[in-house]
């Protein structure tokens, strides 16, 4: 059975889902609201378990000079939470406009799942060489 795995795109508000198979292309999936740490985490793991998930990707998003930024820091404990949360291996892959890529496209409706295919993409073509 193929490898499947879910790009998050996290942010204040909404953070954004995609799922690929190994070997295939990213497809956007989902916005979750993010209101509350613990409510999202439920939703996660739902998700999870119903897509049968093996990997997490989540985009941090580092400054033009590469630097962490308080956008990557918020990014990080996240990635810890949910490190401490789920029983998952967790990737992360650098990421920079991948929400402003798709501003550019026209898109506006749920773009965070836009953003998340992206920072999910980056990772199949890092992992496929």
């Amino acid at each position: 059975m193929k490898q499947k795995f879910l790009g998050i795109d996290y942010g204040d508000k909404r953070v954004g889902l995609a799922i690929a198979e190994d070997g295939s292309i990213a497809l956007p999936y989902k916005v979750l609201q993010n209101n509350n740490l613990e409510n999202l985490l439920e939703q996660l793991k739902e998700v999870i378990q119903i897509e049968t998930i093996s990997l997490l990707v989540i985009g941090l998003p580092h400054s033009l000079s590469g630097q962490e930024n308080e956008r990557c820091k918020i990014t990080r404990n996240f990635v810890n939470f949910l490190k401490s949360n789920l029983d998952i291996k967790i990737e992360t892959v650098d990421e920079q406009f991948s929400s402003q890529l798709y501003q550019k496209q026209g898109v506006v409706k749920d773009i965070d799942k836009y953003a998340a295919t992206e920072i999910l993409d980056t990772f199949l073509a890092i992992r496929h060489g």
